[in-house]
This record gives C-alpha cells, sequence and structure tokens, in this order.
C-alpha cells in the first residue's frame, strides 16, 4: 500500500510539473486563455439569467408588497398591533383553477404576547374549522368559553387554523409557520381528507415517487416571482369555505381507492411521516402538543363500492337491499347479503347492510365489527380508515405527544358503541353536541398537563359549563347557518339522495330566514346579522335569545363596546339596573367617546341617588355631542342634567337645563312633566 501511495504522488507531481512546463509557452497559454474565454460565453447566459431573477426578485419584494402572501398580517387598532390570518392564504395549497377555494377564519391577535396570555392554536381539517357552524359552535370557541370561564384571572386566546379540504401536507406546512408566534399549546384533529387533500390520491407523478418535493412546492410559493407568474397565468381565483366538496373533487380526481392498495399504502406512509414532522417541530419549539384522534359516522351508508354480477341478481339485489330493510325482512336480508358477500368478501355495500341487519336483530358486537369494516372499504375514502387512528397512537406513542381519544368518547356516548346521527349531520362533521365534548376532552387534556399552572379544575370555580347554547354563547343565527350551510354541501357529490334534518331554520320566521340567509350568501357581515337578530328577539319578547346573541359577539370579540352598550340596554328593558349598570360601564370603559352609555349610565344613576357621578357623566357626554346635528340627544342630556340638579336642590340650574332641553325638543314630554314639577317649587 506504501509503493502505491507513493507511485500516485510521484504521478502527481508529474502532473503538476506539466502544467507550469505548458504555462511556460506561449501556444500553451494561448490555448488555456481560449478555454476560459469559451467557459466564460457559454457561462454568461446563465450567470444573466440569474441576475435577472435576482434583481426581478428584489424589485419585486421593494415595490409589489401585493405579491406578498403571508399567513398573518399585521394591522393597528387602537393604537394596538394585532396579527390576522389572511383568509386567502390557503389559495397556494390548490389548483390554479379552482373555482371555490376554502378560507381561513379571520383570526386576531396581539403581536405582543402578554404575560397573562394563554395562547392556543387549534389546528386541522373542516371538524376544527367547524363545519358547517360560522362561529360560536366550533371546538376552538368552546374551549375558549370554557378556558375564560375556569381561569377569570389569564387572558384567554383560542385561535381557530383548521381548514375545510386540507390534509397533514397542508397542516405541516402551517404548523412551521405558526410555531413561530408564542403559542402555549397546539391542538391537532386531522386524518379524514388523507386522501383528497392536496397532493393526496390526485398528486403529480413526480409528488407520488418524490415526496420531499410537496413541502419544496409550498416554499416556492413564497418567491415573488412564482407568485407573479401563478397571478398572471390564472388571475384571482374566487374564494369560499362553501366549495369544500366541489373542490375536493376536482383535487382527488374523483378517485376511488381501496384499501388494500398499494396507493392506500402510500397514503398511510405520507401521513404517518407529516403527522411525525409535526410533533418534531412542536417539540423543537418545546410547544406542547394535544393530538386526537378522528370519529366518523359508522351508520352513514358507504359512498361508493363495486357493483356486484352474480347469480342470485347482485345488482338487481341492491336496489332492493334499503326497503327490504325498512320493511323488517331481516332474515331474507341476511340469507342474501351473506350469499353477496360470498363473491366479494370485501364489498362495502353489503357488509354495511349486513351490519345494520346484525344491529336490528340485537347482535351489535357483530353488527359494529362489520359496519367499520364497511367505512374501511368505502370506496371513496371520505371518511378515515382505522389505519389513519392506528398511525395517530404509533406517533404519539413514539413522540411522547398528548393523545385523546374523540373516537372512543363517541363510542362512550352512544347506547351502542357506535357514533350515529345523535352526534353527527352526515357521515363525519360532529353537530354542536359533538363539537361540545371533543372541545371538553382537549380541555381536560389541557388542565390535565398543567399548562395553566394547576392540575385540577381551579379551586373556587365553576364546573365545567354544561351543553347549552345559552350557557356557551352560541347564538340562533350559528344554528340557522349551520342548517343552510349543511344543506348546501349535502345537495352536491358525493352525497346522493341525503337531506340532513333541519334545526332551526324552519321553524323560523320569515325575518329571521332572510337575515341567515344574507349572512350564509355573504351578503350582510356575521356582526351585523347578530345585531338584526338580536333585535328582533326583544321585539318579541325573548330576551335570552337576544343576550345570547350579544354575548357571543364579545366572545369573539372582547372590546365590543356596542355589544356592551346593547346588553345594557336589554337588561334596562327588562328592568335589571345595576346589570344594565355594569355593562354600561364596561362599554364606557372600552369607548370612552361613546356618548350613548354615558347618558344611559347617567339615568340610571339620578335613579339611584348618585347625582354627582350622574352629572359628571352627562356633561362627558355633552362634549362629544357639541358639534353634532343631535337635537334628541342634547335634549335627552339636559333632561339629565335638570333631574339631577333638582334632586341635589340646585332648582335654578334644574330650571335652565329643561329649558334647554325644551327648546331642543319642544315635544319631549318627560321634560315637559319634569317642568311642571319644577314650576311648583318656584
Amino acid at each position: 500500500m506504501a509503493d502505491g501511495a507513493a507511485t500516485r504522488c510521484v504521478l502527481h507531481l508529474r502532473g503538476v510539473i506539466s502544467i507550469f512546463h505548458a504555462a511556460r509557452h506561449p501556444h500553451m497559454q494561448r490555448r488555456m486563455l481560449s478555454r476560459k474565454r469559451q467557459f466564460l460565453f457559454r457561462a454568461f447566459p446563465g450567470f444573466a439569467l440569474l441576475f435577472l431573477l435576482l434583481a426581478g426578485e428584489i424589485s419585486l419584494r421593494l415595490f409589489s408588497p401585493s405579491l406578498a402572501s403571508p399567513l398573518l398580517h399585521e394591522v393597528t387598532t387602537d393604537g394596538t398591533l394585532w396579527y390576522e390570518a389572511n383568509r386567502g392564504f390557503l389559495q397556494r395549497y390548490f389548483p390554479p383553477d379552482a373555482p371555490l377555494v376554502p378560507e381561513l377564519k379571520t383570526e386576531r391577535f396581539r403581536k405582543q404576547k402578554g404575560t397573562s396570555v394563554f395562547r392556543v392554536f387549534c389546528i386541522g381539517e373542516s371538524s376544527m374549522f367547524g363545519t358547517p357552524y360560522a362561529m360560536n359552535a366550533t371546538i376552538p370557541s368552546i374551549l375558549r368559553k370554557q378556558l375564560r370561564t375556569l381561569y377569570p384571572g389569564r387572558e384567554i386566546e383560542v385561535l381557530n387554523f383548521g381548514a375545510a379540504a386540507v390534509n397533514t401536507n397542508v397542516i405541516l406546512d402551517l404548523t412551521k409557520r405558526l410555531v413561530d408566534y408564542h403559542p402555549d399549546v397546539m391542538l391537532l384533529y386531522a386524518g379524514h381528507n388523507e386522501f383528497y387533500g392536496p397532493d393526496g390520491v390526485g398528486a403529480a407523478w413526480i409528488e407520488r415517487v418524490l415526496p420531499v418535493v410537496i413541502p419544496l412546492k409550498y416554499g416556492a410559493y413564497d418567491i415573488r416571482l412564482f407568485a407573479l407568474a401563478r397571478t398572471l397565468l390564472t388571475g384571482s381565483q374566487e374564494t369560499d369555505p362553501r366549495g369544500e366538496r366541489n373542490l375536493m373533487k376536482q383535487v382527488s380526481r374523483n378517485s376511488l381507492v381501496r384499501l388494500d392498495s398499494p396507493e392506500a399504502a402510500r397514503i398511510f406512509r405520507r401521513f404517518e411521516s407529516n403527522l411525525g414532522e409535526i410533533a418534531r417541530v412542536c417539540a423543537s419549539r418545546e410547544i406542547p402538543l394535544i393530538v386526537s384522534d378522528v370519529t366518523s359516522n359508522i351508520l352513514f351508508p358507504p359512498f361508493a363500492y363495486d357493483t356486484l354480477t352474480v347469480p342470485t341478481g347482485g345488482t338487481r339485489a341492491f336496489s332492493s337491499i334499503p326497503p327490504q330493510f325498512a320493511a323488517g325482512d331481516y332474515a331474507g336480508l341476511s340469507r342474501t347479503l351473506t350469499d353477496l358477500l360470498r363473491f366479494d368478501s370485501t364489498n362495502a355495500f353489503a357488509r354495511y347492510w349486513l351490519g345494520r341487519v346484525r344491529l336490528a336483530t340485537g347482535d351489535i358486537g357483530g353488527g359494529r365489527d362489520l359496519l367499520l369494516m364497511a367505512k374501511d372499504d368505502d370506496l371513496l375514502k371520505f371518511r378515515a380508515p382505522a389505519e389513519i387512528n392506528a398511525i395517530i397512537r404509533r406517533v404519539c406513542t413514539a413522540n411522547h405527544v398528548a393523545f385523546v381519544s374523540s373516537d372512543s368518547l363517541f363510542s362512550s356516548l352512544t347506547p351502542s358503541g357506535i357514533p350515529g346521527d345523535t352526534l353527527f349531520w352526515e357521515h363525519l362533521h360532529p353537530n354542536v353536541r359533538g363539537y361540545y365534548e371533543i372541545a371538553c376532552l382537549y380541555l381536560r387534556e389541557i388542565i390535565k398537563l398543567g399548562l395553566l399552572g394547576e392540575t385540577t379544575t381551579p379551586e373556587g370555580q365553576r364546573a365545567l359549563l354544561p351543553f347549552s347554547m345559552d350557557s356557551l354563547s352560541i347564538p340562533w343565527l350559528d344554528l340557522a347557518h349551520a342548517d343552510l350551510a349543511m344543506a348546501f354541501l349535502t345537495s352536491r357529490w358525493p352525497f346522493r339522495d341525503y337531506r340532513p334534518l333541519s334545526r332551526v331554520i324552519g321553524g323560523a320566521d320569515s325575518a329571521l330566514q332572510s337575515i341567515a340567509t344574507q349572512v350564509y350568501h355573504r351578503t350582510l357581515d356575521w356582526n351585523d346579522g347578530c345585531y338584526r337578530t338580536a333585535v328582533l328577539f326583544e321585539r318579541k319578547g325573548l330576551f335570552r335569545e337576544a343576550e345570547t346573541t350579544y354575548e357571543s359577539l364579545l366572545e369573539n370579540s372582547p372590546r365590543n363596546s356596542l355589544a356592551m352598550y346593547l346588553l345594557g340596554n336589554l337588561e334596562k328593558d327588562q328592568r335589571h339596573f345595576p346589570e344594565a349598570a355594569t355593562w354600561y360601564r364596561k362599554s364606557i370603559a372600552v369607548n370612552g367617546a361613546y356618548e350613548y352609555p354615558k347618558i344611559d349610565l347617567a339615568l340610571i344613576e339620578i335613579n339611584t341617588g348618585d347625582w354627582d357621578e350622574a352629572i359628571r357623566q352627562l356633561n362627558a357626554a355633552d362634549s362629544l355631542t357639541r358639534g353634532k346635528n343631535e337635537p334628541m340627544v342634547r335634549a335627552t342630556i339636559c333632561y339629565g342634567l335638570s333631574a339631577a340638579y333638582a334632586n341635589k336642590g340646585e332648582f335654578p340650574a334644574a330650571r335652565r337645563m329643561v329649558e334647554e332641553s325644551l327648546r331642543l325638543f319642544p315635544s319631549y314630554q318627560a321634560a315637559l312633566v319634569l317642568k311642571r314639577n319644577l314650576d311648583t317649587h318656584r
């Protein structure tokens, strides 16, 4: 070996010497210089293109900020810097020609995180987003309400970054971005969309063979030149969460997948890799992660299955099975379905109806097993197969991630242990009761882990809020929105002849229905819809419904001074004066430039004997109305001041104020009565 090494050294030395000698000869020098020129000539276009691309990217970043599409925007309100979710951020993950793209919710949180803030980020698919509810009946909203009730001394932020039609390919990318914003815990609910979400079964060939391309592709969307090219080629696309079903049909290319196929195996591998990476990203920032498995309606029939052609007439038998089941011919059905399964032991349709027959005849265990297999063998995999939940458990165990089981919880909440229509709208979206139960499941785990500094429910505080629309601040409008959204979703692919039961909107009057429809179609803002429905409820004497609606606005925007003021009016109309005064004071504390709560609070204070404070509030209101053409408002202020001075025995001032009130509004009856009373004290 030593001799070989010596030989190589000699050869290397000779090579160096030959180059040295060559460099001394002019013709060799000219040849080497020519080669350098050829290299530079050939490389110049590449270097020039690289320079132009770099210059273009820098220019776009400097002069075209509109091309930026960050997950969060900075906004300023009342002198405070906030982060606000970019609702159109998800467009990057879907085909450029997609007609409808789901949106993020308009979440907002302070840029500067206070020491008392407990920040929760909720990530996942449509069930975490809250489909079909719009606002307060979702997992994040219910969790936030519970946490604020249990921990009134903490500032609770629960932000919903779930989205319809996404899977863990997208959720992983979102997680990498969200960990920069200092969450105290992240909650994940995902698994149903792995097959039909972005880059699932509809992925391109290169992404199937090299999954590493997927995150690289998502990262390219942050390059301004790429964003410009995408914009020029596709134009602006409409975004709307109601497009989930048709969008997923496009993304999936309407693919049917068998459970034992290589494609299913690829999806399972990708899901396990994504979930493990999500866990590692959170662990690298020391952010606790709580993951739930997913649950679905086992009693919902399969979407797609093989059509059997067998001697017993399988195709014909399929159409006759549902009416035969409805007629109660369980014995005959059992024979027919058993016969069909001899020809195709994994047929989802036959397994489903045989499972229903077993349940109807008292074989709960056998029926459950068949229904679970029917769900897994559904060729259109809109419900996660059992392997998805097995992967979730496996990854959580391997990465020491907190795990909770929504699937086990839902099974325990049904007498037969088979989740069905009592907790779901259709095949997989829970109803409001289902979302309540999942929110409480996450809540108990947060408390158990001591993430708020305690390992049990805080002493002296109430237990968890019970399931009630009023206690959870879920307004009628949210329930009506769900009726409309679910009717739309189930009227399209992949549903056939399925009509969900309307919960509230069917029994509402035309005025309420009109408001709900306008909000659903986005011709009316959500807050305006809440205000209008609350007014209608109050006119009908349905004060509790109106109060819940105003409280729902405050859950979403705790500094909503208008909602506070209207709650004060609601309490005043019910003659609950101390409660009304409390709400007026809260409104004034948030927005001191709003005169109406000052006026109404002062009128209450006059009646309770706090005359000096009433005069202070009325004078402050008077200064806010100067220069405005509001004679009735100023007449009310003067009337209040007159009443306060009269109660203090300062009658000249009282007469002066009541006369000013009547000058501004001569037919003001309360002022006329007060003036007559004051005239008796002359």
